[in-house]
């Protein structure tokens, strides 16, 4: 199914488009009841679907925040639409910049949520990452693995030690290979919490205050890469989404069954091609 989710910039002419559509059809559409992802605190949405990706450019498809894809990565189909596919090894990656200045990140609370196919945990995995630990340098965040247990880290300043110190928070249950699972880390600036499956696998307290960032990142998806560490994803990504705030349990579950963006602002209209062309043909 192809959904019809556009950009933010680009929703009332969506809305407009639709409009005409149903106009030129002459009947009544029914929509059924879909479940759309959370909008509130959206910042960035990378979907992968192929129309989405154009050469090596990735496009935020509700922010600003187009990402780069470094090496020779492939578009296949995901859990929804397309997704990426990385090979493992080092040096690929989708990088959102380099350069902390032009990065669009949370500040005092986040969520980063997104579906991987990891073919092979690894003890530091990487798949969404704006983070420095080398050595006793830690700071900024990041969703990936350690081993079998997936793991959100985060270094806030209120628990800085003079030069950062990150939470790695695992996921109570460990998980088998090559299969999609839904995780999200969530920091409201009192409390980690990550999330598999729409389970709440751990919290906690140990971070406060806002997040504590490098002056230099590799805002990237699909790899754990700083200054001392590029390992890469084997595996695949899709639905990548950054939040500047913390989502409740409700919501995480509501983008579990999530399978794109409303049209309209409101999420009162939430058409699918399929829908459309359904009722062409009656």
């Amino acid at each position: 199914m192809f959904l019809f989710v556009m950009n933010a910039r680009r929703k009332r002419v969506a809305l407009s488009l639709v409009a005409v559509l149903i106009a030129g059809l002459g009947v009544a559409i029914p929509v059924a009841a879909q479940t759309v992802v959370i909008e509130d605190g959206l910042i960035g949405y990378w979907s992968f679907d192929k129309d989405t990706v154009k050469g090596k450019t990735v496009a935020d498809i509700w922010g600003n925040q187009d990402a780069e894809i470094i090496g020779d990565l492939q578009i296949v189909p995901g859990k929804f639409g397309e997704a990426v596919q990385l090979g493992g090894g080092a040096g690929a990656r989708i990088q959102i910049t380099d350069d902390i200045k032009k990065a669009e990140l949370p500040t005092e609370e986040m969520t980063v949520e997104l579906w991987v196919w990891d073919e092979q945990f690894i003890e530091w995995g990487g798949y969404m990452v704006a983070v420095q630990d080398n050595g006793a340098f830690e700071k900024g965040w990041l969703l990936g693995t350690r081993w079998k247990a997936f793991s959100f880290a985060l270094s806030s300043e209120d628990a800085d030690d003079g030069d950062g110190l990150l939470t790695y928070l695992n996921s109570g249950n460990s998980y088998d290979v090559n299969e999609w699972h839904h995780v999200v880390g969530t920091y409201d600036g009192k409390e980690m919490k990550i999330y598999v499956d729409g389970k709440l696998e751990g919290t906690s307290g140990v971070q406060s205050g806002p997040i504590n960032y490098p002056d230099r990142v590799f805002f990237s998806m699909g790899a754990y890469k700083d200054d001392n560490e590029d390992f890469v994803l084997k595996g695949m990504l899709d639905e990548v989404r950054l939040y500047d705030r913390a989502l409740s349990e409700k919501e995480v579950s509501n983008n579990l069954e999530a399978e794109g963006l409303a049209v309209d602002p409101a999420g009162k209209l939430s058409l699918t091609w399929g829908q459309i062309k359904a009722a062409a043909g009656r």
